[in-house]
């Protein structure tokens, strides 16, 4: 008996996991998406077919999406009281300063993401960086001059 109940237990829970991505949030189906968050993507983004939805809790969720013209790739965050949209950077192009400053600063680190992010009509650059099982996010302004480490939320 303790057996089947733990096996049921473990399936849940390998089923549950196999939903979420590598960042820890859930895949959901867009008809599972507040409508206004669906409506205000759809008014930002009319010629986006491909859009994979993600909930972060129930008051945010992400679209992500790859634009059509340049295969850029892009995630729009909506939460009830903002929006948030981050502009992947390839690696090769990430502006030197921001390069030399990681190097300078966060010794061992190594630059995994940037991307240009906009919050409430304000461009930044986002570097997220990694040495071992620690990652930070650091923000820079668009000249690529340090402004702080990023609080998750």
């Amino acid at each position: 008996m303790k057996k089947t109940v733990l096996l049921v237990l473990s399936c849940g829970f390998i089923l549950g996991c196999g939903s979420l991505n590598k960042n820890g949030y859930k895949n959901v189906d867009e008809k599972d998406v507040p409508p206004k968050f669906v409506h205000d993507f759809q008014t930002r983004r009319q010629n986006v077919e491909n859009v994979s939805w993600q909930m972060v809790d129930s008051n945010c969720y992400i679209a992500n999406f790859t634009t059509p013209e340049n295969n850029n790739q892009i995630r729009i965050k909506f939460r009830n009281t903002s929006v948030e949209t981050y502009w992947n950077v390839p690696l090769e192009y990430t502006p030197s300063n921001i390069t030399d400053y990681i190097k300078e600063n966060y010794d061992g680190y190594k630059l995994t993401q940037v991307d240009i992010v906009e919050i409430r009509r304000q461009k930044s650059y986002y570097a997220q960086i990694s040495k071992k099982k620690e990652t930070k996010t650091l923000e820079f302004d668009l000249l690529g001059n340090f402004h702080k480490v990023v609080e998750e939320q």
